[in-house]
């Protein structure tokens, strides 16, 4: 989430979606305040925001270990007052993806992050695996904030209330134009999405080479330059775009019902926002309660 307080906007940000890129567009000197999660948290400004955007995690005495730039609605209004009353007086927006293949996006970052994975392509069998053992953890769970699961949960938990009540202004990560134009609109505020996030995996050619190129950035390479080289390196030609090969990875028939069933309101959501490009005579100005 970030809440940009003098132009009364709130970014509610939804894992896999575009984010990361979003969240450093709206980094700028003077608009972004962490004042509300701070009070929430018992932290500074300062450590809140730190915690926010390194995303390490905070372990909140009711939650448990959460990742405080990606808290639903429901544990928004539940746990955190200061930022809940921030959010209601603000213009919330959120933007959404196709479900599944957020949903594979997030297994390769959850295996990069809890499973050091390293770098491996969609279709390495130990995604297939792993996507098994999550679908496995989510079917005993509706709501959840779990720091390890975040990214797996529903979209429309950051975008409607419990009772289904819609509280955003809503934008396909296809249509990042429009976002940005109702953003100048709303509050006079000029940003430009850089689209620097991007998942890169390695080529069919190149999956020989990573492991002596894993050994040699962990093992041999000082860190400063080690930091230098893995721009160069992911951005070379052993690797290339992961999401162009989302769609051609089979689970099998259980997971991609599962994942179907499961991400189900998801799946109308980003149905609506791609035929709906909000406008600010047209956008909803929900009512909250505090």
């Amino acid at each position: 989430m970030k809440y940009l307080h003098r132009r009364k906007l709130f970014f509610l940000h939804v894992p896999k979606c575009a984010g990361m890129s979003l969240r450093s567009a709206l980094t700028i000197p003077g608009e972004t305040d962490f004042g509300p999660l701070a009070d929430d948290l018992g932290l500074s400004p300062e450590e809140a925001e730190r915690v926010t955007e390194r995303g390490n995690g905070f372990d909140h005495p009711v939650l448990g270990r959460i990742h405080p730039a990606h808290l639903p609605l429901a544990a928004i209004r539940s746990e955190l007052p200061r930022t809940w009353r921030a959010l209601s007086e603000a213009r919330p927006f959120a933007v959404v993806r196709a479900p599944r293949d957020r949903f594979v996006s997030a297994l390769m970052q959850r295996l990069k992050e809890f499973r050091d994975a390293g770098a491996i392509s969609a279709d390495d069998p130990l995604v297939r695996r792993e996507a098994s053992a999550v679908c496995d953890w989510l079917s005993a769970r509706d709501r959840f904030t779990d720091i390890e699961f975040v990214h797996f949960t529903r979209q429309v938990d950051y975008v409607d209330t419990p009772d289904g009540t819609r509280l955003c202004t809503v934008f396909p990560v296809e249509d990042m134009r429009a976002l940005v134009d109702w953003i100048e609109a709303e509050s006079g505020l000029t940003i430009e999405v850089a689209h620097t996030h991007s998942r890169r995996q390695p080529t069919r050619w190149s999956k020989s080479l990573q492991p002596a190129a894993r050994f040699v950035g962990r093992r041999l390479l000082p860190r400063p330059v080690k930091a230098a080289l893995h721009p160069l390196w992911m951005n070379s030609a052993a690797f290339t775009d992961a999401a162009q090969s989302y769609r051609d990875v089979d689970f099998g028939p259980d997971v991609e019902a599962f994942i179907a069933d499961y991400y189900a309101a998801d799946a109308r959501l980003h149905s609506e926002a791609l035929r709906r490009r909000p406008t600010p005579a047209a956008t909803a100005r929900a009512s909250v309660q505090t």
